[in-house]
């Protein structure tokens, strides 16, 4: 991680972000000896369930351990307003394939389940049942699905660019193109979930925040809370952008401060157009 100064509002993560891996190593330790039992017993379908759920755990302990961020950003040519500009991508991560993969195949593993159960319930006429298994039929296609975008959506290059004259911000659906002059600040923001005193998960935001409500919600497909960035529905309407910290493909404290420094120095963005400002990012000369 960088030495540049921490952003306001953010928190640091319990465990030092190794919480959630610690959390799904509890549940697989407790989960595994109650799949044996249940194998044991010929509960197959309970045994099944469990052993899906663990299928679920795994990808997502993978994902959500901390990682070693560097400076990562590249150099992008787009197209605004009719010309061709070269800028600097600040890479934005989108699902991992791994979780996507795990939600796509536990989906359809209770799919199958469900549609198991209800053919041996027809073939015995314990109708009685009927309620669960269409419960394991609807979660099961839901999870399919969502695994299924998420794929899809991982595929996407997401990210944030910047250019000498625009900061653009990419998230899965349509760009989303405002000018340094429409941008009021970068700013950051903290959600801690849970309750009690016992280490609570943290979330950490990056957030664009424009001088006048932007019309964002009718420019991005209705396929942007699959994206990793997203507009969050309880946000004011001058919020751009909303990005949970992790996804930021470079350290998300330099992220952090590269986005301040552009905004705030606009004699700074004419080499955004140039390699300079991929040297000054991965040297964090971006804090005055």
């Amino acid at each position: 991680m960088t030495t540049l100064p921490w952003p306001p509002d953010w928190r640091r993560p319990p465990l030092g972000g190794w919480l959630g891996v610690v959390v799904s190593g509890a549940l697989a330790a407790v989960l595994v000896p109650v799949a044996a039992i249940a194998a044991a017993d010929r509960q197959w379908s309970a045994a099944a369930v469990i052993g899906g759920v663990l299928l679920l755990l795994a990808p997502i302990a993978v994902a959500g351990r901390p990682r070693r961020r560097t400076s990562s950003v590249v150099e992008v040519s787009l197209e605004l307003d009719g010309d061709r500009q070269t800028g600097v991508r600040i890479p934005v991560r989108p699902t991992s394939p791994l979780v996507s993969l795990a939600l796509a195949v536990l989906g359809l593993a209770l799919v199958a389940l469900g549609v198991a159960a209800l053919v041996v319930a027809a073939v015995r006429g314990e109708w009685s049942s009927v309620v669960g298994f269409v419960v394991l039929l609807v979660v099961g296609s839901v999870l399919a699905l969502g695994g299924i975008v998420g794929l899809i959506a991982s595929r996407r290059r997401l990210g944030l660019d910047l250019t000498p004259s625009h900061l653009v911000v990419g998230l899965g659906g349509e760009p989303v193109e405002l000018t340094w002059e429409q941008v009021e600040r970068i700013g950051t923001t903290s959600i801690r979930y849970g309750i009690g005193l016992a280490p609570r998960p943290v979330q950490n935001w990056l957030t664009v925040v424009t001088r006048e409500p932007v019309n964002v919600a009718a420019r991005i497909s209705g396929r942007r809370t699959a994206a990793l960035g997203r507009l969050t529905a309880t946000a004011p309407a001058n919020t751009a952008a909303a990005i949970p910290a992790e996804r930021l493909g470079a350290d998300p404290v330099l992220a952090y401060h590269a986005l301040r420094y552009y905004q705030e120095n606009a004699d700074a963005r004419p080499e955004l157009g140039t390699g300079a400002a991929v040297r000054r990012i991965a040297a964090g000369a971006v804090v005055r």
